[in-house]
């Protein structure tokens, strides 16, 4: 069950149903009463539940100092530099310093997941928040430490401090570090949670627009429309064809800057964008990559998702991102790469529509995931062998495009396109249970025709 929604109401109403024939309430109170009971149960449905606090203890109801006898389930705090001491009252610590670190007790988090930090801070000290992430083992983890909030001097009259970062794709547990130096901090509030993910664009050929063999519009209403080109709408199998080389939808250049997803190493590590894109599409023939792209003109930099069915009959999705066309570049194949053997077929040459959801977690590293129809367990990655994204940036100024970016490019039908910014989905899902959800057992649920 998703921490954020209920997992079976019906079940909810029968038991209530049940308890009140039990304790003898009559017909017409009862009926008032599970009138109330199935809204408050489409109210839990339909609206996401406050998200989990990670941090333990965010009363700092226990706190010590480190020492010999110092236990995992308190608050510690060290001496750095003398004089420095810290005390706790009514809900509040406070860090005179010197310079003294502050630790949370240890906590499970998820690899890739993007977290947002907030606490309220006042006093006159210079402050910053970090994470120390470890592995699985014990070790420390890659990208080892965290800097959430920079140093920098607090105000006497207090604020409420917030930033995100992205977990290293090696971490399982953490935790929270406040440094204080200089003067006196007074801290309250310590909150962690997953961030929530954003729906940047919505697609669906149920749902295409007024001029459906012209424009095909974006549900979300905050961008313009993606111009046709040589792809034909379907009212009857509610989806866009793209037969002719070159068929492609083209997002407007106003746009464009919405789907730039930089990556850890051009703005350092956990501040890459992590993205998804989520597809319902059927391959009809020979397809390259690119069924959802953003290259600029040059096609130097920018990122590719690709449904392929190369000349040797293998099908599979091949995501890229490169900050050039040669080998300043990271590809990676799910479940394989061409001329890897028959072990890569996807398993979707079968002219029936399929649902993909497509993740490449902001690092600019091979760790993308994709899930396919409703799956909650991601396909085997392959790595192109002969390039590696090292340095540069990916952002370019041209358009999103779904279908081809040169003359060859995809060759099916597409029912509808989502694109997502941040570790998670709607309400907070991860993409697992957002995979599940979305394919809705074989038949995912379309938008109604305005």
């Amino acid at each position: 069950m998703s921490d954020s929604h209920v997992e079976n109401p019906t079940a909810i109403g029968l038991c209530a149903g049940k308890l009140m024939m039990a304790t003898g309430v009559a017909g017409p109170q009862r009926l008032v009463i599970q009138a109330v009971l199935r809204c408050l149960v489409v109210m839990l449905c339909c609206y996401p539940l406050q998200a989990q606090n990670l941090v333990p203890d965010p009363s700092f109801s226990r706190v010590q100092e480190f020492g010999g006898k110092a236990k995992s389930t308190r608050w510690q705090w060290h001496r750095i530099e003398e004089p420095c001491q810290v005390r706790v009252e009514q809900g509040k610590a406070t860090l005179q310093a010197g310079k003294v670190f502050l630790h949370s007790m240890e906590f499970a988090v998820e690899a890739g997941t993007i977290y947002d930090l907030q606490i309220e801070a006042s006093g006159d000290a210079q402050f910053a928040g970090e994470i120390l992430w470890w592995k699985q083992n014990g070790l420390p983890s890659r990208s080892h430490r965290s800097v959430v909030f920079k140093p920098s001097r607090l105000v006497s009259s207090g604020a409420k401090l917030g930033a995100a970062i992205r977990a290293p794709s090696d971490a399982a547990t953490a935790y929270v570090r406040f440094v204080t130096e200089s003067g006196r901090a007074i801290l309250k509030a310590p909150l962690l949670q997953a961030a929530p993910g954003k729906l940047l664009l919505k697609l669906d050929a149920a749902a295409p627009g007024a001029t459906p063999n012209e424009i095909w519009e974006d549900l979300t209403g905050a961008n313009k429309g993606f111009a046709l080109q040589s792809v034909i709408h379907s009212p009857k199998t509610l989806s866009y064809l793209f037969a002719e080389p070159g068929a492609t939808c083209v997002g407007s250049r106003r746009d464009a800057s919405r789907f730039d997803f930089e990556t850890d190493l051009s703005v350092g590590a956990g501040r890459g964008s992590p993205f998804t894109v989520v597809f319902y599409a059927k391959l009809s023939g020979r397809s390259d990559t690119g069924i959802v792209s953003k290259f600029g003109d040059a096609m130097k930099s920018g990122w590719s998702i690709g449904l392929e069915w190369d000349s040797f009959g293998l099908d599979r999705i091949a995501t890229s991102q490169q900050s050039d066309n040669k080998q300043n570049r990271t590809i990676n194949g799910f479940p394989g790469l061409a001329g890897e053997g028959s072990d890569v077929r996807l398993g979707a040459r079968d002219d029936k529509f399929h649902l993909y959801v497509v993740h490449l977690t902001g690092s600019g590293g091979s760790d993308g995931k994709v899930y396919f129809d409703g799956s909650e367990k991601s396909l085997s990655m392959r790595t192109w062998s002969f390039g590696r994204l090292s340095s540069g940036s990916v952002v370019n100024k041209g358009p999103l495009r779904i279908g081809a970016f040169n003359k060859n490019g995809f060759r099916g039908e597409i029912a509808f396109v989502e694109i997502w910014s941040g570790s998670r989905l709607q309400d907070g899902m991860t993409l697992a249970e957002y995979s599940k959800l979305r394919f809705n057992q074989g038949t995912p649920l379309r938008a109604k025709k305005r």
